[in-house]
C-alpha cells in the first residue's frame, strides 16, 4: 500500500469540490438581493443554531475570538479581574482576556487536555471574577461538575466551545451551559465558513441585545449609538454558507466517529490515543495521539505523505506575549508534558477508507521500525 499524493490534514478543497454547485447557487442568491450585511441569511443561522444547541438567543460575530471578548465584556469583567483559564488552547481562548485588562490565570490540565478543576480552586484569589472552560478536541468536559464549580465559587461562567459544536455530555449539548457559550467557524472547524466566523449564544435576553450592539460599533434597535463599540458583523453569504453546512453536519460528524473508531481499534504501538469520557459524545474535531518521539513521526509521516499538525507545541504560559506574568512550567507539568507529545493525524469527512488505512498502516509502521 502506498500514495504519490499527500494525504491532506484538511478536508476543505474535497468539500468545495464536492458542494460546488450548492455554494456557487447560494452566492447567487445572495448577490441577487445584495445586502451583504444584515441580510435574513444571519438571522436565520442565528436563530437555527441556538435552536440546536438549545439556547434562547444567538449574536453571529466576524469570529470567536471577538465573541469571547464580547462575552466577557457583556458579563462585566473589568481590567484588574482575574479570569481563569486552561494552560493548554489556542491563544484567543486567553488573548481575549489580555485585551480587556484583566489578568488570564492559566490552570493546568487533566489526561483529556481539559482544565483540572482541582488545580483550577488552589489558583482562586479574591480578584477572581469568570472561568473560561474550554472544551478542546471535540470533547466536552462535565457540564455538571463545571456548573458547580462556577456557582460554588461565585464565578461568572463563559463557555469556550469553538471546537466541540455537535458534541455532548450526558445529553447536554455544546453551547448550552454557563452564561454565555462562544462557537467558533473558523476553516478549521467541523463547520466552517469561507473565512472566519463566531457566535455568541446565551439565554439573557439583556446580554444578547448588549452584544448584538458591540458587534456593530454600539449600535441600538432604533439606529442610536449608545456605546462604543467595534465592528464583527457576520457576513450574509458567509452565514448562507454555514446555514447549509448545519444541515450536513450529522452526516459529517458520523464519518469522524467512524474515522475515529478505525484508528482507536488499529492502531498499535507506545501511542497515548484519545478515549472518551464515560457519558461523552466525543465529535474529533481533532484526532490528537500522544507520542514520545513525536518530532521523528511526524517527519516519517511527511516522508511517507500524510500531513499532521500539532496542537499544540508551546501551553499558553509559555508564549512571549503572556510571559510578563512570569508563570512557572513547575506548576504546569502535564500542559508542558503534552506539548512535547502531541500530534493530530488528518480527520475530516472527505477522507476515503483507503488514506484512512494507509495512514493506521505508516503509523504503526513506525512503531515497529
Amino acid at each position: 500500500m502506498g500514495t504519490n499524493k499527500k494525504i491532506p490534514f484538511f478536508g476543505l478543497n474535497r468539500e468545495v469540490a464536492v458542494h460546488r454547485e450548492t455554494y456557487l447557487n447560494i452566492i447567487e442568491k445572495v448577490f441577487s438581493h445584495s445586502k451583504f450585511l444584515q441580510g435574513d441569511e444571519v438571522k436565520q443561522f442565528e436563530e437555527n443554531v441556538a435552536n440546536l444547541c438549545g439556547r434562547r438567543y444567538g449574536v453571529a460575530t466576524n469570529s470567536c475570538t471577538d465573541a469571547l471578548y464580547y462575552s466577557l465584556v457583556a458579563a462585566g469583567i473589568e481590567p484588574g479581574d482575574e479570569v481563569l483559564v486552561t494552560d493548554f488552547s489556542f491563544v484567543p481562548s486567553a488573548s481575549c482576556i489580555v485585551r480587556l485588562g484583566a489578568k488570564p490565570v492559566f490552570v493546568d490540565i487533566d489526561d483529556h487536555f481539559l482544565m483540572d478543576l482541582d488545580k483550577a480552586a488552589l489558583s482562586l484569589n479574591n480578584k477572581t471574577r469568570a472561568i473560561i472552560f474550554v472544551h478542546l478536541f471535540g470533547q466536552m468536559g462535565n457540564p455538571k461538575e463545571i456548573e458547580n464549580f462556577a456557582r460554588l465559587h461565585d464565578l461568572i461562567l463563559i463557555e469556550d466551545a469553538a471546537q466541540v459544536f455537535g458534541a455532548s455530555y450526558n445529553g447536554i449539548r455544546a453551547g448550552s451551559t454557563g452564561l454565555l457559550s462562544c462557537l467558533s467557524f473558523d476553516p478549521t472547524k467541523v463547520i466552517s465558513a469561507p473565512g472566519s466566523g463566531g457566535m455568541v449564544l446565551t439565554d439573557d435576553e439583556n446580554l444578547a441585545q448588549e452584544i448584538a450592539r458591540l458587534r456593530y460599533h454600539g449600535k441600538n434597535e432604533k439606529g442610536e449609538f449608545v456605546s462604543l463599540g467595534f465592528n464583527s458583523q457576520m457576513p450574509s453569504l458567509t452565514a448562507a454558507i454555514l446555514d447549509y453546512k448545519l444541515g450536513q453536519n450529522e452526516k459529517w460528524l458520523a464519518i469522524r466517529r467512524d474515522i475515529a473508531k478505525y484508528y482507536l481499534e488499529n492502531v498499535v504501538g507506545e501511542y497515548i490515543l484519545p478515549f472518551e469520557i464515560e457519558g461523552s459524545c466525543h465529535i474529533y474535531h481533532k484526532f490528537v495521539i500522544r507520542s514520545q518521539n513525536r518530532d521523528h513521526l511526524r517527519l516519517f509521516l511527511d516522508d511517507n505523505n500524510i500531513q499532521t499538525m500539532v496542537h499544540y507545541p508551546i501551553p499558553l504560559h509559555k508564549q512571549p506575549c503572556f510571559k510578563c506574568y512570569k508563570y512557572k512550567d513547575a506548576d504546569y507539568t502535564k500542559s508542558v508534558g503534552v506539548s512535547k507529545e502531541v500530534l493530530s493525524l488528518p480527520i475530516h469527512p472527505f477522507l476515503d477508507q483507503y488514506e484512512v488505512e494507509y495512514i493506521v498502516q505508516k503509523v504503526n509502521c513506525f512503531t515497529s521500525e
